[in-house]
């Protein structure tokens, strides 16, 4: 009896930790590259079922389901995959689909894509808060302050120089070509890499415009990989009105997260296009002779 006693006892708490165990975290969709992006480096990638378009083009979400561009959800879409939470950017909707999510009973949170570091930290921090991983997203905080700071010493290196020129485009093809002025994110990455954006006097995006783009006299080019198809690559870059006029500028690359987002990977974009404008970058006493 005693033993039999004991076994139910064992049972009875077995059962009762059980009760009491915290409930499996929920399956996650993200939207929006940048959240994608800060989501797997915060070590939440496992829970990732499905994704916008945009995000399923990084290599970390290359094999996860998509659920259709960001702002044309469909609820059925993203309830068929059984998800309990859907993290996103601003741009996520429609706004009517995001509520149908929520009356479904999933959970749906946005992040501010405001084009700041500062925007940055917070939206890194906001999505570990909301992941229960607060220590993670200080330490991924940490990271991006320690590659800007390097990205910052550099720029300070050359300061004697000329800063490079950059004219930064997002293009779908050649019918659809904008220039990204003041308050976008590709400005911020072309300031933190020390150029100036040639763009920068207009605010937002603007249409491509070849006396805009011939006062611009940019001296690079930057676009993000996926638009550089959509032209043709450099060749057919160089058609495009403006550029057509403009001689010796050459061509840079990003990834399409880093010119459409800023994420936790801010700091090593700046630095590839730093790499890329390093010979204009070089101060005046450290160039080549002439006249």
């Amino acid at each position: 009896m005693r033993r039999t006693a004991s076994k139910w006892g064992l049972v009875t708490a077995l059962f009762a930790l059980a009760a009491h165990a915290a409930p499996p975290a929920p399956k996650l969709i993200t939207i929006g590259p940048a959240i994608t992006q800060t989501v797997f480096a915060l070590g939440a990638g496992d829970r990732v079922v499905g994704v916008d378009d945009s995000s399923a083009e990084l290599p970390e979400a290359s094999k996860v389901r998509t659920v259709g561009y960001q702002r044309a959800l469909s609820a059925e879409g993203v309830l068929s995959l059984g998800a309990g939470l859907l993290l996103g950017s601003a741009e996520a909707g429609p706004p009517p689909v995001l509520e149908q999510l929520k009356q479904a009973g999933m959970a749906v949170e946005t992040f501010a894509n405001e084009p700041t570091v500062e925007g940055a930290r917070a939206r890194i921090q906001g999505i570990a808060e909301r992941l229960g991983t607060p220590e993670q997203g200080k330490a991924l905080v940490a990271k991006l302050d320690q590659d800007l700071a390097k990205a910052a010493g550099r720029a300070a290196r050359v300061k004697g120089a000329k800063p490079p020129r950059i004219l930064a485009i997002y293009a779908r093809g050649a019918g659809t070509m904008m220039v990204a002025g003041s308050g976008t994110v590709a400005d911020t990455l072309i300031r933190l890499t020390g150029a100036v954006n040639a763009a920068g006097s207009l605010p937002g995006y603007k249409p491509l415009g070849a006396e805009a783009v011939v006062a611009a006299a940019p001296e690079f080019v930057l676009l993000p990989a996926s638009s550089v198809s959509a032209v043709g690559g450099a060749e057919g870059l160089a058609k495009q009105p403006g550029l057509s006029q403009v001689k010796g500028w050459k061509l840079v690359t990003v990834e399409d997260v880093d010119f459409m987002g800023l994420g936790p990977n801010l700091g090593q974009a700046v630095a590839r296009v730093q790499d890329a404008v390093a010979p204009a970058q070089a101060p005046a006493s450290a160039k080549g002779g002439g006249k």
